[in-house]
């Protein structure tokens, strides 16, 4: 399998403390740069050789996750690309990329029809959003496009480069190499991704990655209606939400572990549902002194998600490690099966052994 990963560490279960001093492609000449971010050739054949391929994201999809999925759709040879979203309905802010991407998603038959399977931003085949899990496409030519560090390498081509900022920004890459091409909607959908992945460009983030972002506000993309879309569309529920999120957020560690509850009962008080949860961690992630934010939120019955965030160069990717979860430096996550209580005590304690 190809992969390109020269750098970056994997943040293994053995590590009990890792401080990054900054992104560690942020120093690198520009040329070696576009030599790590270059995908594979032959993974552009494959691509623009495909028949009719169905692309997937990981189940419970972020910005970033969504809006590659939905860019390669739409630039993909032949308009013959078509995408999923397996069983699980998604949140109202990811539902109206959709519009941004022009079309819906497609049926089961359709992804039993495909040739290629490319899987974007998913770490494993777990965590694949298909009807049917990964036995739906486990005999298919898969591609694996991603920047997760504890992605598995599970196609029959890898494209792994862990110190990208986002898929998408991968994506754009991608199109760029290969010369599809870059309207406005897709450029826009690119942008939303990068922009959430790197929590509005307050992670480290090279100067590489902010003149992809100037490429796509030449091809058409609007960061106003991103902003307006992602960030300034609450609802009335999802506001209430929100407000349960800060009446639960609590410190200890000194206050250098801020976290957040959600029970199941009180998400549903709200009208909301656990598809709801996406960057609520947001909230004790901001609290002053935190250098850990956490946020447990129960999916269903003895299920809890945890989103990890770090702050102050503190990574938290050991933490999900350890607890058998994935992700990224500053942004990983896990599910952890337990009472709310058991998890917060497990999720916790790991943080503070990851600290001290």
């Amino acid at each position: 399998a190809l992969m390109n990963r020269p750098f970056g560490g994997a943040g293994g279960r053995g590590s009990r403390r890792r401080r990054a001093t900054g992104s560690p492609v942020a120093a690198l000449h520009p040329v070696r740069y576009a030599q790590v971010m270059a995908p594979p050739e032959e993974m552009i054949a494959v691509l623009n050789g495909a028949g009719g391929p169905v692309v997937l994201e990981h189940v419970n999809p972020d910005v970033d996750a969504f809006g590659a999925t939905l860019a390669l759709v739409r630039v993909m040879p032949g308009g013959r690309a078509a995408f999923t979203l397996g069983a699980r309905p998604v949140g109202p802010r990811l539902s109206g990329m959709l519009d941004w991407a022009g079309r819906g998603p497609c049926d089961a038959r359709r992804v039993a029809e495909a040739d290629v399977a490319v899987v974007v931003d998913t770490a494993n085949v777990q965590r694949v959003n298909v009807e049917g899990g990964w036995d739906a496409i486990a005999g298919k030519y898969v591609v694996n496009i991603d920047h997760h560090v504890s992605n598995e390498r599970f196609g029959r081509l890898n494209w792994i480069v862990d110190t990208a900022s986002s898929t998408c920004e991968m994506v754009y890459r991608l199109i760029a190499a290969a010369g599809w091409p870059l309207d406005g909607p897709t450029a826009t959908l690119l942008y939303a991704g990068i922009h959430a992945d790197t929590c509005g460009f307050s992670l480290p983030t090279p100067a590489e990655t902010f003149e992809v972002v100037a490429d796509l506000v030449r091809a058409g993309a609007d960061p106003a209606a991103v902003g307006e879309r992602l960030w300034r569309t609450q609802r009335p529920e999802e506001f209430e939400l929100l407000r349960t999120v800060y009446r639960n957020t609590r410190v200890t560690a000194e206050g250098r572990i801020a976290y957040s509850t959600l029970t199941l009962a009180e998400i549903a008080a709200t009208g909301c549902t656990p598809a709801h949860i996406e960057d609520q961690v947001d909230v004790p992630r901001s609290l002053a002194g935190a250098r850990v934010a956490i946020l447990l939120s129960e999916i269903e019955p003895g299920l809890v998600r945890v989103n990890l965030r770090g702050r102050q160069d503190t990574e938290v990717l050991p933490i999900a490690a350890a607890l058998g979860g994935g992700g990224h430096r500053f942004s990983a996550g896990v599910r952890v099966r337990a009472t709310m209580e058991a998890a917060l005590d497990r999720v916790t304690t790991q943080a503070i052994l990851h600290l001290f």
